[in-house]
């Protein structure tokens, strides 16, 4: 087992230089990457489990049967997941994979979090001691040249995480992974699929407010960082699909006019009642989005395996 670290060191001054030019910023915004502290990471598990949030029990059963159907383009290959996580999904991916097939495979956890990819490479190691674990810390927008290409690749982007980032950041990150694609490298993408906006929006407004405080905890994240003095309980949780954008948007609206003081430097964030803090966005795709973000990686569509009402999909797209 073997971990590599491309990760720069990012200072205290660097984390607080980004919040503070947030919060400055006209619509304000916070980084979504703020959620992810313990208790952010323990509520957002939480979100999975509840009945409103459809994703991961469409697509567990997705990563079932796609694994079963792919096993014959994962014998000799790479099989590098961006974003790894804890790597549960891919756990449930692999034990469709025959054991033959398995020891004629390196895993490549990509993930920021070095404490992440230790852990999970450790307990994979343990669940599939005939297969190569080759961890890499690193930002994969950033550092996607980083993963080695001298085998054939099978890249794995799960959760419909693509769906967070910008349509600009969505494209880019297409172009710069079908660059570094060799011919017959392929790509397992998790995409949650345009519905009935009812459906999406419940799923962002669950009726235990689990979604709700994760939400707000990212202003606990932010009073860490730079000692302010929000209050959660001041903002409003508020979810809703924006069908121009296709996507669902997560804002914290102030309940009352309010100012908020950054001590070190001696500033004051002005709030209006009903001025929002937007935290973040979630895309959602048509087929044609679909064809369009395969475009952007020259890459071509060659399956698109759905659940029955076609919910959510998981993409797979080659390298020709």
């Amino acid at each position: 087992m073997i971990i590599e670290d491309f990760m720069p060191q990012v200072g205290e001054s660097s984390i607080r230089e980004q919040l503070v030019t947030c919060l400055r910023s006209n619509p304000k915004t916070l980084p979504s990457m703020f959620f992810y502290d313990h208790n952010g990471s323990e509520l957002f598990e939480q979100i999975t489990q509840l009945e409103e949030y459809y994703p991961p029990k469409i697509e567990i059963p997705l990563l079932r049967s796609t694994a079963r159907k792919l096993n014959h383009e994962l014998k000799d290959c790479d099989l590098v997941e961006l974003g790894s996580g804890d790597c549960s999904k891919i756990s449930v991916f692999l034990d469709e994979v025959p054991r033959d097939i398995r020891q004629t495979m390196v895993y490549y956890p990509v993930d920021v979090c070095k404490n992440a990819i230790e852990k999970s490479a450790c307990n994979l190691q343990d669940k599939y001691p005939e297969m190569g674990i080759h961890g890499i810390t690193a930002d994969f927008l950033e550092h996607i040249e980083k993963i080695p290409g001298n085998r054939k690749r099978f890249f794995c982007f799960f959760g419909s995480t693509i769906g967070n980032l910008t349509v600009v950041k969505a494209m880019e990150f297409m172009k710069n992974l079908g660059d570094i694609m060799n011919d017959d490298d392929r790509l397992i993408l998790g995409m949650d699929m345009v519905k009935d906006v009812s459906v999406i929006e419940k799923a962002y407004n669950d009726c235990q407010g689990v979604t709700a405080e994760f939400n707000k905890n990212i202003l606990k994240v932010t009073n860490n960082h730079l000692g302010t003095d929000f209050d959660p309980e001041e903002f409003d949780h508020v979810a809703f699909f924006n069908e121009e954008y296709s996507r669902i948007e997560m804002h914290l609206k102030a309940k009352r006019d309010m100012e908020v003081i950054i001590p070190a430097l001696n500033e004051r964030i002005m709030f209006k009642k009903d001025e929002t803090i937007h935290t973040e966005n979630s895309h959602k795709y048509t087929v044609e989005g679909i064809k369009e973000m395969a475009k952007a990686g020259e890459l071509s569509v060659e399956n698109i395996f759905s659940d029955d009402k076609k919910w959510f999909s998981l993409v797979e797209m080659v390298k020709r």
